[in-house]
């Protein structure tokens, strides 16, 4: 009942925020001819009802049209917050100083329409910025160390939260796999949500085809995320193996010096306990995939050596950031616990929108080496 009222309050306020901002900005087009008012009402109302449709049709309509529901409505969830804020902002500045701006503009500034202009211009910057922020991938280095026997070093691939799907398609999947196989690494791993929230998109774009296509020496290793799960586990699984992904599902794995261990989801109450699948060994290097980066002190009790997460995107767009460095222990970046070394990803992909604001689109190239020193590069 409470997650109900929790979701009907977040609708309204929703509604009327997007009531205000069309009001406005309703000054830029009040003295056009009524085709264009009547234009702008549709693009308004578009805006409000396409999270909502998206929702009801995405099962009766094509995928590409899908995509287009999916881009507008969930991109506009992102970026109403900072249309209200600039409104906010310049009813504040008008408060104080509007007399000031009319005056030394003679009597011809029009001070609904300036903060309209505001509104408008600064949104469509600030998407602009997040938009290229999240085209722009971060090539995190880890070089990580360990005392146990290593002939040669380890490289491996990480990634986590590409969230396939409707935002995410074949033409920029196949960029990403691309520069994963630049790495020549010795393994590929997944942290988890490899899927977004169906899996219709997927296979329209056949995007098992090039999932196969990534190239490791030892194979491609994944758990499972909370979205695999929101799609349908079970058809998840089925499109990962079609994909040549293994998912390590509270299962373990030796690959030559290394032990993976893939923790299912979280999203599963009855997914076994860290210390029920496997123990510490002194002469293998255990590495932990876990989606979503809860109780790290489970693997650091464990004396594990590494463990892998994702699922935060570290809030994806301000101000969500905040919420995500309070929730979580470590919502992003590199933490050493004990003798375990944990890295948490804000994620190659992107739910919703592609808009990246005050956070980064990543993955993760890392090196296992004995007797170095740790440390983290960024480039």
């Amino acid at each position: 009942m409470k997650g109900r009222l929790f979701f009907v309050a977040i609708f309204v306020a929703y509604f009327l925020a997007n009531l205000y901002l069309g009001f406005r900005v309703y000054p830029l087009v009040e003295h056009k001819i009524w085709s264009i008012q009547v234009i702008y009402g549709v693009a308004v109302a578009f805006l409000i009802v396409s999270p909502i449709l998206f929702f009801a049709l995405r099962k009766r309509i094509s995928v590409p049209e899908t995509a287009i529901l999916y881009k507008v409505g969930t991109g506009w969830l992102m970026l109403i917050i900072y249309s209200f804020l600039l409104a906010l902002v310049s009813e504040l500045v008008i408060a104080i100083w509007g007399n000031h701006f009319a005056t030394f503009s003679g009597g011809l500034l029009v001070l609904p329409q300036l903060q309209a202009w505001i509104i408008v211009l600064g949104t469509a910057l600030i998407a602009g910025i997040g938009n290229v922020n999240y085209y722009r991938k971060k090539v995190v280095t880890l070089h990580l160390e360990t005392v146990k026997p290593l002939a040669e070093p380890i490289k491996m691939v990480v990634l986590s939260d590409l969230h396939l799907g409707h935002a995410i398609s074949r033409r920029e999947l196949k960029r990403w796999i691309a520069f994963i196989n630049e790495q020549d690494a010795d393994v590929v791993l997944f942290a988890g949500d490899i899927i977004d929230n169906s899996l219709l998109p997927l296979t329209y774009y056949k995007l098992d085809e090039l999932l196969r296509e990534i190239k490791s020496k030892h194979g491609v290793y994944a758990c499972l995320g909370n979205h695999e799960y929101l799609a349908n586990v079970e058809m998840s699984l089925a499109f990962l193996r079609k994909a040549n992904i293994t998912v390590l599902r509270d299962e373990v794995v030796n690959i030559g010096p290394l032990q993976l261990i893939g923790r299912d989801d979280k999203s599963n109450p009855h997914r076994k306990a860290l210390c029920d699948l496997v123990q510490p060994q002194p002469n293998v290097i255990q590495i932990v995939l876990d989606h979503q980066p809860y109780d790290l002190a489970q693997a650091a009790e464990q004396h594990l050596d590494f463990q892998f997460s994702g699922h935060t995107h570290r809030g994806q767009v301000w101000p969500f950031s905040w919420i995500t460095d309070y929730l979580f222990e470590q919502s992003h970046g590199y933490v050493k616990k004990g003798t375990t070394q944990f890295y948490v990803s804000s994620g190659l992909g992107i739910w919703g929108g592609r808009y990246r604001i005050g956070t980064q689109s990543e993955y993760v190239v890392a090196t296992i080496n004995a007797n170095c020193n740790d440390k983290k590069e960024e480039a």
